[in-house]
């Protein structure tokens, strides 16, 4: 179901069962609470875009039931908000529909991303991923006579790499973006692979410091006290996530050590591959602001995906103060202290396995990590957004 949650901190984000304000949406989802202490520690004070009038339209918001999922749009939103622009968000929850549910829901966020662009005048439309956001954001913005910018963050330039006729669809949308963003560089790359000629700014989403900051964990919440070492993992049980492997790598760890647990927060098909394994224990689907807890409780914390447009959770782990094991494949890696992360290759278990030794070997709160966390906070990310997103809008206005 589409919806409007409105930058103001009073106004409220009506769906059919709920209505909250977005303060409280923020507080429920975790993504709120950018606090003076993140912000200072950034260098970042004061507002300079007080003027902005931005619309994100997203085809991931989070809700009560997933809050999980987009749950980085409005901590990006909090971010923009927080360097002073206006904000509001136009986005679809997630639901299991069929074609004909879809294409309704499609059709209901660009009428509504058309109607709070009318209201709040935007000065320019951001729009996250290109499929197929792209082709909406270009219909709301012409809408208002305004320009629109898109973000790429990794699946949908993944579809259109597979798929002639999606390039096809969006590709008038793609190149009539007054700018395009990618979440990495690697990510950038394969866009223009995509779409040879197409200019691409490289800005990623960012690191919440407020949240993701070392400290002690309660672990309670999830049953008995684990047996250490601690492996925690945050990902959906799919196979680019590659929790195969990594139980696989964890299970020869622990037989060295003579004990520890894998935990895993998400769901997906491959549980019940899983779930019978003694080492292993799932999560399920954890709130957004349990997942900083859940990573400062870890001995190590695991990113060894196949695949990632930038890997944020491995950055967010550091941030915590936790020592990473992530995939070389990941364009995060790059950005990681040797001190901070040891880099795998995702399809060698025994890579996998190697890595998890090294990790523990680590230092955690290791100095170089935190300054990395702290030159990604999503709060020096918005600046950078939010400065491009100004010149764009500047622009269209000379």
């Amino acid at each position: 179901m589409g919806r409007i949650v409105d930058s103001r901190a009073d106004a409220r984000t009506r769906t059919a069962d709920h209505s909250l304000t977005r303060r409280e949406l923020y507080q429920l989802s975790y993504v709120g609470n950018l606090c003076s202490v993140a912000t200072d520690r950034c260098g970042i004070v004061g507002s300079m875009y007080d003027s902005l009038r931005v619309l994100v339209v997203s085809n991931m918001v989070p809700s009560l039931e997933v809050p999980q999922y987009g749950v980085f749009v409005m901590r990006q939103t909090a971010a923009l908000e927080q360097a002073g622009c206006t904000v509001e968000v136009v986005g679809i929850e997630q639901r299991t529909t069929r074609l004909p549910g879809t294409l309704r829901k499609y059709a209901r966020l660009r009428s509504q991303g058309a109607h709070a662009a009318d209201r709040m005048q935007a000065d320019v439309v951001l729009g996250h991923y290109l499929v197929p956001t792209a082709l909406i954001c270009r219909r709301v913005a012409r809408s208002v006579g305004a320009p629109y910018v898109l973000v790429a963050h990794g699946g949908d330039v993944g579809h259109l790499e597979r798929s002639r006729p999606l390039r096809t669809a969006v590709r008038r949308a793609v190149f009539g973006a007054a700018a395009v963003v990618a979440v990495s560089s690697e990510l950038a790359a394969r866009l223009t692979a995509v779409f040879p000629g197409l200019v691409v700014d490289v800005i990623n989403t960012g690191v919440d410091r407020a949240l993701f900051r070392p400290g002690t964990a309660d672990l309670s919440a999830y049953g008995p006290a684990p047996s250490r070492p601690l492996v925690v993992q945050i990902g959906n049980l799919i196979e680019r996530k590659n929790p195969e492997r990594l139980a696989a790598a964890a299970e020869r760890l622990f037989a060295e050590h003579g004990g520890g647990e894998l935990w895993i927060a998400g769901t997906g098909p491959l549980a019940e591959q899983l779930e019978g394994l003694a080492h292993v224990r799932l999560l399920g689907s954890v709130r957004p602001e349990q997942v900083p807890v859940l990573l400062r409780g870890a001995d190590v914390a695991t990113l060894v995906a196949l695949s990632e447009g930038y890997g944020l959770g491995a950055l967010e782990a550091t941030a915590c103060g936790v020592p990473v094991v992530v995939s070389q494949t990941a364009p995060v890696a790059r950005d990681l202290p040797a001190t901070a992360a040891v880099q795998v290759d995702p399809y060698s278990e025994d890579a996998i396995f190697e890595g998890l030794r090294a990790a523990l070997k680590l230092t955690r709160e290791d100095s170089a990590g935190q300054s990395t966390a702290d030159a990604h906070a999503d709060v020096v990310q918005a600046r950078r957004l939010a400065d491009l997103l100004e010149r764009v809008a500047r622009s269209r206005a000379a």
